[in-house]
């Protein structure tokens, strides 16, 4: 069964609900945020790691995400290769 809080997702992010509150960036009030994995790389010595960022739908801003990279990393691998887990057209 699909958690009611996941909304949508591809190969890259996950859409997830949200207690809804207002945008950091335009002031929106929104219910969801589009999760994805950026990598983190300094200007001199080059990979870093890697954080979770959250997207607003209503201006795109972005922001880092306290929710762990690594959770997100398995959440997206299982939603490629679970059968009861099809992606929305």
């Amino acid at each position: 069964m699909r958690d009611s809080r996941l909304h949508d997702w591809d190969d890259d992010s996950v859409t997830v609900a949200i207690i809804p509150q207002a945008c950091g960036n335009c002031g929106e009030r929104t219910d969801r945020v589009r999760m994805s994995l950026e990598v983190l790389a300094s200007g001199s010595s080059g990979f870093v790691g890697i954080h979770t960022v959250a997207e607003t739908p209503c201006c795109g801003g972005k922001r880092n995400s306290a929710y762990p990279s690594e959770y997100l990393a398995r959440l997206l691998d299982h939603l490629k290769v679970c059968p009861n887990h099809h992606r929305k057209p």
